[in-house]
């Protein structure tokens, strides 16, 4: 059996690496999907799907998590929502089960007949990637919320830098 998670990752956490281990207790391999793949550089979205790539797959590999029962793959966002299962399904490797906690994306997938689990997660206001990013513009202690991988990882492309410059900017695209 394969489960699928899905999620922008920005940047992977311990609760994200918690999810994937409850998966792999559950199923045999589990398809890490790395959403909105074409954005980067920018508040929400500031880093790039090669890099959450990395993230990812060093924290697994950090973690002792046998890689072989793992596939990472970054996906562009469906654009069209009422198609987006038949992209998923077309784009991914196949999946038996979604593990989701969004209502929106459990009913987008119900009604399109796949089946959704919502999965236990670890405290989501301490494990919440909009406010690890926050903590590391600001220089508050937020190594503790992420794998030590992903740490590494941050300071080794300077992310606090790149997270100053983009929250500062007045240029603004237009992600959806």
């Amino acid at each position: 059996m394969r489960g699928l998670m899905m999620g922008r990752f920005q940047p992977f956490h311990l609760g994200h690496l918690d999810l994937v281990k409850q998966i792999l207790v559950e199923c045999d391999e589990v398809i890490i999907a790395i959403t909105s793949a074409q954005f980067n550089y920018l508040e929400k979205d500031p880093f790039t799907a090669g890099e959450r790539t990395e993230m990812i797959h060093n924290s697994l590999g950090e973690s002792g998590i046998d890689m072989s029962r793992c596939f990472i793959m970054p996906i562009e966002n469906q654009f069209n929502i009422a198609t987006w299962a038949s992209y998923l399904k077309a784009t991914l490797p196949e999946f038996d089960k979604v593990y989701s906690g969004n209502d929106y994306v459990a009913m987008l997938l119900t009604d399109s007949g796949i089946k959704v689990v919502t999965p236990k997660f670890l405290t989501r206001s301490l494990y919440n990637a909009t406010k690890i990013r926050s903590m590391i513009i600001s220089g508050d202690n937020w190594e503790k919320f992420v794998p030590k991988a992903v740490a590494d990882f941050l300071k080794k492309i300077n992310a606090n830098h790149r997270l100053n410059i983009v929250s500062k900017s007045d240029t603004k695209p237009t992600e959806y």
